[in-house]
């Protein structure tokens, strides 16, 4: 899982040039729209379907200018990993061809090829393959080529998946064991035994070095073992299948390949020993199902007929259990109980990673998947419930979005209930402010500011203290006049001279900062005024529109109703036609373990009737004597 993971990150984020760029800068990729941060938000909480939902709704709302190619990007890696590999692929094909580095480009489209083979999309896979320009980094390129090997033994052509093999000058050692591997297994196909069977004698004899090896060495072991016997040469076989471990997952066709080399040697002691090893072992694997034949055979060719029997009578028991038990396996799955006994193992995981990034983990103990261990392990059963799993979600989905509806419409309806409370306050709040008045109150203020500024009235800019100063001295300065002209009133008529002298200097000396503060109040009023309008407009239109917009947010949750649920029935069709998928090819692999074991029983009976027959033919007397027996006393 995990590796999957990394495989989607690289394709859906590492790619743009513009986020390798970031990530060489500052170690990090730099978020520029809010609505793509959302939307990395629920990648890497692994809330993929919300990631895309979120994705979709940024790029119809024109949200993502900063990150059009990531998105893009993005958008391709979640709907390849939603199985929607057609629109993955065109979305690359556009993206990939404009402004992408060359290296990005090519790993691109490698992952893109890789996850078509996994779905058997060998001819979009090698078209992908074609694509990569260059040779990967170092960590990706042997796979590329193994890929490349593989996409083309898939498609039945193995003298080209050889030539891409063999051109490979310098495997790294990780990958040389199974490049190896692939080269044997072409070369046998293409009937080339002996040069097939010394690369697969290569594989088979590796020092390996961790459990993937080892596999792989016993895997190469079984393969040339058994090119031998096809090619009527057990001699050679034999010692390639002896060095596979005896416990290991291949043991069971190694032992019964090593009891046939034996057997087509005519050393039918020797080919006992393996396979009456391997008869002890669990009867679902189908080289133990041979193997209860392969034993009274050999017990057969060494006139051994008694014990022949008793095995032959043994396995038919056996085949007819099992027999017995697959059909009860096949009617329970036709009643749909795999797929929930699958997906009951996940319950605790339901809200867990979807599409690409799942994968089933745990098989239940159950009748059915007991006879589907291999089955349930392949691309094509696991891509299967995979999507319907994908499919389950989006139900559910699209159930809680049906959810969400009727609660927004009670938002809805409580929001109209609180406008309708709010509205006569509202009303009274818009009445109450007269910005008429407000406009002509400012208009006065602005034309008494310039005439005091063309007379220069410094007492008209003063302080109350100042203006009632002046006020007084100039009231005293009438009283001064009417004074008779002795020495006492010119000493008082001299104070008030000095006394407004003196408040004149002050206002004179304040009256430039006065006059630059009263305009900077002015300006201040005058933004105050212009927001007062803008906010006395946004809340009139909005008490004038709100009717409106409730009424086109009711008909759009209405008309999202009915295609919730015409989402919803397309989805339910879509469950039961994948479910039916899913059955029908875990049935098909049942009915084809139980036409074998079928064929096993009637092989089974067949021989048994044959040695009844000899073992009859053996102890018939002969016909005079037996008439003689049937006379009375002729017993005697």
């Amino acid at each position: 899982m995990g590796r999957r993971l990394a495989i989607v990150t690289a394709v859906a984020l590492a790619l743009p040039a513009a986020s390798a760029a970031a990530a060489r800068d500052d170690g990090g990729l730099v978020v520029q729209d809010l609505a793509y941060g959302e939307v990395l938000f629920e990648f890497f909480q692994e809330d993929y379907f919300a990631a895309l939902t979120r994705l979709l709704a940024a790029q119809q709302r024109g949200e993502l200018e900063h990150h059009g190619a990531e998105a893009e990007l993005m958008l391709g890696g979640l709907y390849l990993s939603y199985g929607q590999h057609r629109l993955a692929g065109e979305i690359f094909e556009r993206v990939l061809e404009q402004s992408v580095e060359p290296e990005l480009h090519d790993r691109a489209w490698y992952f893109l090829a890789k996850i078509w083979q996994q779905r058997g999309y060998l001819s979009e896979a090698e078209a992908a393959l074609a694509r990569i320009q260059g040779e990967l980094p170092e960590e990706l390129e042997p796979e590329r080529r193994m890929l490349h090997a593989q996409v083309l033994m898939d498609q039945g052509r193995f003298a080209e998946a050889l030539g891409i093999l063999e051109s490979w000058r310098r495997p790294s050692d990780e990958w040389v064991g199974y490049a190896k591997y692939n080269i044997g297994v072409s070369l046998v196909r293409l009937g080339q035994v002996e040069a097939g069977a010394k690369v697969l004698d290569e594989v088979g004899r590796l020092d390996p070095t961790n459990p993937e090896l080892h596999a792989l060495r016993d895997k190469a072991n079984v393969a040339l073992g058994y090119a031998w016997l096809q090619a009527a040469r057990p001699v050679e076989a034999k010692p390639s299948l002896q060095r596979v471990r005896v416990n290991g997952p291949f043991s069971n066709k190694a032992l019964l390949g090593v009891g046939w080399s034996d057997a087509e040697s005519a050393d039918y002691r020797a080919a006992l020993a393996p396979w009456l090893a391997l008869r002890e072992r669990s009867l679902l694997d189908s080289a133990v199902q041979e193997s209860l034949l392969a034993v009274p055979y050999a017990f057969a060719q060494l006139g051994a007929d008694k014990q022949a029997a008793d095995h032959y009578v043994d396995a038919i028991e056996a085949f007819g259990s099992e027999i017995v038990r697959l059909t009860a396996a096949i009617e329970s799955i036709e009643n749909g109980e795999l797929i929930t006994e699958l997906l009951g193992e996940h319950e605790d995981a339901a809200d867990a990673a979807s599409g690409w990034y799942w994968r089933l983990e745990r098989i239940p103990d159950s009748v059915e998947s007991r006879y589907l261990y291999e089955l349930l392990a392949t691309n094509r059963f696991q891509e299967g419930l995979k999507n319907y799993r994908d499919l389950e979600q989006l139900n559910n989905n699209l159930a809680r979005w049906e959810e969400s509806l009727g609660a927004f419409d009670d938002i809805l309806d409580t929001r109209q209930r609180a406008y309708l409370q709010r509205l006569p306050t509202i009303d009274s709040s818009l009445g109450s402010v007269d910005l008429d008045a407000m406009l002509a109150r400012r208009v006065e203020l602005e034309s008494r500011l310039q005439a005091i500024e063309r007379s220069e009235d410094v007492v008209a800019l003063g302080t109350a203290k100042e203006q009632q100063s002046w006020a007084m001295l100039e009231a005293m300065e009438a009283k001064l006049a009417a004074l008779p002209a002795d020495a006492a009133s010119e000493e008082m008529r001299a104070k008030h001279r000095f006394l407004r002298g003196l408040l004149l200097w002050d206002l004179r000396r304040d009256y430039k900062a006065r006059l630059w503060a009263e305009r900077k109040a002015l300006n201040d009023l005058d933004r105050q005024l212009r927001e007062a309008q803008r906010r006395h407009h946004q809340v009139s239109s909005s008490r004038d529109d709100w009717p409106e917009r409730f009424t086109a947010l009711t008909a759009r949750i209405e008309g999202l109703a009915p295609r919730v649920r015409g989402l919803q029935q397309q989805a339910l069709v879509a469950l039961e036609r994948q479910q039916r998928f899913l059955q029908d090819v875990a049935v098909e692999e049942l009915n084809a373990q139980r036409g074998r074991l079928n064929t096993y029983m009637v092989q089974a009976r067949f021989a048994l009737a044959s040695i009844y027959d000899r073992a009859a033919a053996r102890v018939e007397p002969p016909a005079a004597e037996a008439q003689a027996a049937a006379r009375p006393g002729g017993g005697e």
